[in-house]
């Protein structure tokens, strides 16, 4: 018998969260983590990996559009994207509402969380089947140590810092994210809770200074990661991403030009949580 409850085993977290389990419908070891997904009364569809929640139906977009959409629309000719980590296609799906994108590169460790996504998440996995997406099945921060490609957008979509995904936050790895971005690029990536984990924002936000000319940071409310108030750390080259150099012309659910304006922290706010107040 299935089981009728999930606890999270969030080791990033000083609180789990638990969901009522209405049906299993995927549940396998891939040669990297333990993969499970299940149907929740309330929050529809659910993707856990290593027993922490990634995303639920009910509110993925929030996410997703925050990751995704402010960069885009910072970034006066987003053509090539590069996407680390994103498998479920959440990302994916957001950038290929662009018609300015050419290419949507997704270099993700687990090619399994890409195939469970496609055969058991539609709504997000709808990008997988365009021509424009590629996939590239390698680690994150090791393929931006190599590649000689250049990006407009850089977008890292990553589970929580520790384990494999922590050398996507590296100053090493920043460095390298600056170096795969061409002139104008940008460069934005998931950074936890300021509630939970302010100290953890501030040493992303400070090594991205080390590297780029433009630091900054916004945020998401969000019901199903543990803190709640989700943090983003972008970085440009050139274009400061509180403006907008395109206007929004695609679908989306919360994401718009004033909410892209609004995410930003205040600058009082900001300062106070850079100098530790």
């Amino acid at each position: 018998m299935p089981p009728s409850f999930f606890q999270e085993k969030d080791p990033f977290a000083p609180i789990q969260y638990g969901y009522e389990v209405e049906e299993v419908i995927c549940q396998r070891q891939t040669k990297h983590q333990e993969l499970l997904i299940f149907k929740s009364p309330y929050f529809g569809r659910v993707l856990a990996l290593n027993g922490v929640v990634q995303l639920t139906e009910w509110d993925e977009y929030f996410y997703h559009e925050m990751l995704a959409q402010v960069a885009l629309h910072a970034h006066p000719s987003p053509t090539d994207v590069l996407i680390i980590g994103g498998g479920d296609g959440g990302v994916l799906r957001e950038v290929l509402k662009h018609q300015v994108v050419k290419r949507a590169l997704v270099v993700e460790l687990d090619r399994e969380v890409i195939e469970a996504s496609k055969e058991f998440l539609p709504t997000l996995s709808t990008g997988f089947a365009d021509p424009r997406t590629q996939i590239l099945e390698r680690e994150g921060a090791d393929f931006l140590a190599q590649t000689k490609e250049r990006f407009d957008l850089i977008v890292v979509d990553s589970t929580d810092p520790v384990g494999p995904a922590e050398s996507l936050f590296t100053s090493q790895c920043f460095t390298h994210a600056f170096s795969a971005l061409k002139a104008e690029g940008i460069f934005v990536a998931q950074t936890e809770s300021l509630h939970f984990h302010r100290e953890f924002v501030r040493q992303v936000q400070h090594r991205l200074a080390q590297v780029f000319n433009l630091v900054d940071l916004y945020t998401v409310p969000l019901a199903t990661y543990a803190g709640n108030w989700w943090t983003f750390s972008i970085a440009s080259k050139m274009h400061n991403p509180r403006e907008m150099s395109r206007k929004c012309e695609v679908s989306t659910r919360y994401y718009t030009e004033d909410v892209h304006r609004h995410a930003f922290l205040p600058p009082s706010l900001y300062q106070k949580l850079m100098a530790k107040i």
